[in-house]
């Protein structure tokens, strides 16, 4: 059973999924960088290209985004149609983002719009029903039919695999309900102007509550009472599970903070002093094993077996961890037998059942290097917690704010009554950029004062958490031109 934990106090929000006391993943929502897959907008044409039988249409990002022709409701309708003779430059339709921006490539689009819900999704102008694979005959005509008959002929559905636990009443009403939210936003493009956002499919709570059937689900434990309220009500299933823990930071496992400074190294250490190397680029990522210390027992070759398992179950964990995406290439250790390459794939695929995002491994190549790609939805993590670059330099100044405004709520639930931290002159800057501070002072409730060292130029200390009166003795040692309150 999982555990999801969500912390939406802060500026950045933050969801963890927990099992059996492992992070199995986690995802980050930063203001900036918000993550379109989903967002659904009022878009306009801006430029048609015959050749590629694609269009560019300008969404409102700052790049324009990609629509192929097999992506407009008419294209899967009449495939022999070209798509100048569906669509016009300048002209304006809705569509949804498949893929976010990455690097120099615009968004991927999608004029098939779907609305996901717990059960099932719901398309617009969808004019089929489909469902999931998962569940098996006769309940899957069933379903086509109980759907089937309730549609309209443009809509569409995709049963998911939790419908199989649910009462058609609950799906019914569930299709009622998207309905309602499609006409609400629909009717929300007549009084915008174009382009513009219509409605936004937020990472945290939406996305990530919807990943996971409600039965998987043991508990979802918030640190903000309104958000609480907000899921109950938006996930009916998901009601008696949610809880609220102000002091959330306490109950993890594990950090944040902690979580993205292990998620940029590119050393990972496993048991029996097997390693791997992580080297992620714009354009692939290089996996390196390496036996380290580990010799075992018996022959190389069955050293090289064994060190390759642990291998592919780590390596498995950290693809859905780092959220990496795109062409992925393995150097295992060499073994001579394809039997064992054949038994290595097996295990390794074995080991990535439990990832909601689809990864395909295609196999060795002749210089014994494995193949695969894992689907790019959104940004890695490193790419965002370097902001932008996968440069190995370390986390970025913004990464850093956040994690320090972490830090200051940390200080806060244990009591403190006025922190002292010591920054750059810059990152000072920074945090007073990024931050609402007068916000964060009615969250906190107690003193913040910050030192000038510009020493310090990668981060931030804390100088001392405790008692007002102990924190006027702490800056009392400090040059008084270098001290600010900011609250």
């Amino acid at each position: 059973m999982l555990t999801i934990y969500i912390q939406a106090q802060a500026t950045e929000k933050v969801g963890i999924i927990e099992e059996n006391g492992e992070i199995k993943e986690f995802v980050v929502d930063r203001p900036g960088w918000e993550d379109q897959v989903g967002n659904i907008y009022q878009a306009q044409v801006s430029k048609i290209e015959k050749g590629l039988q694609a269009a560019f249409v300008d969404f409102g990002s700052s790049r324009p985004g990609f629509l192929l022709k097999k992506e407009l409701p008419e294209g899967k309708k009449n495939p022999e149609r070209k798509l100048e003779n569906m669509l016009t430059q300048g002209q304006r339709l809705f569509v949804q983002v498949q893929k976010a921006a990455y690097g120099e490539k615009g968004a991927k689009l999608t004029a098939n719009l779907t609305l996901p819900g717990i059960s099932i999704i719901y398309m617009p102008f969808g004019g089929y029903v489909a469902v999931s694979k998962k569940i098996a005959e006769p309940q899957r005509s069933e379903w086509r039919e109980k759907l089937g008959t309730i549609l309209n002929q443009e809509e569409g559905v995709i049963i998911r695999t939790s419908a199989a636990q649910t009462d058609f009443a609950l799906v019914a009403e569930e299709l009622n309900r998207l309905r309602r939210q499609w006409k609400e936003i629909s009717g929300k493009a007549v009084s915008v102007k174009t382009p513009s956002c219509i409605f936004e499919d937020q990472l945290i709570p939406d996305r990530l509550l919807r990943s996971f059937a409600p039965e998987k689900m043991d508990k979802v434990v918030i640190d903000s009472a309104n958000l609480v309220r907000s899921v109950r009500q938006a996930f009916p299933a998901l009601a008696e599970k949610t809880e609220w823990k102000k002091d959330l930071i306490k109950e993890l496992p594990y950090s944040v903070n902690q979580l993205f400074e292990n998620a940029i190294r590119s050393r990972v250490k496993l048991p029996k002093g097997v390693e791997l190397y992580i080297d992620q680029t714009e354009a692939l990522t290089v996996i390196d094993v390496n036996s380290a210390s580990f010799t075992g027992r018996n022959s190389k070759q069955h050293t090289a077996v064994k060190t390759n398992r642990i291998a592919a179950e780590e390596i498995a964990r950290q693809l859905r961890l780092r959220n990496i995406a795109g062409i992925i290439i393995v150097d295992f250790i060499n073994m001579d037998k394809e039997e064992d390459r054949s038994e290595l794939i097996r295990h390794f695929r074995q080991h990535l059942t439990d990832d909601p995002i689809r990864t395909e491994i295609y196999g060795f190549t002749k210089l014994g290097l494995l193949e695969m790609t894992r689907k790019r939805e959104s940004y890695s993590l490193s790419y965002l917690l370097q902001d932008n670059s996968n440069s190995g330099l370390g986390l970025s100044a913004s990464t850093r704010v956040y994690m320090l405004e972490r830090d200051l709520y940390d200080a806060s639930y244990s009591g403190a009554d006025a922190v002292v931290v010591v920054a750059s002159y810059e990152f000072i800057k920074l945090f007073s950029q990024l931050l609402s501070l007068p916000e964060l002072s009615a969250k906190l409730g107690n003193s913040l004062y910050m030192v000038t060292d510009n020493s310090l130029r990668a981060g931030y200390q804390i100088g001392f958490a405790g008692s007002q009166k102990q924190a006027e003795v702490y800056l009392g040692g400090k040059a008084t031109e270098s001290v600010d309150k900011l609250f």
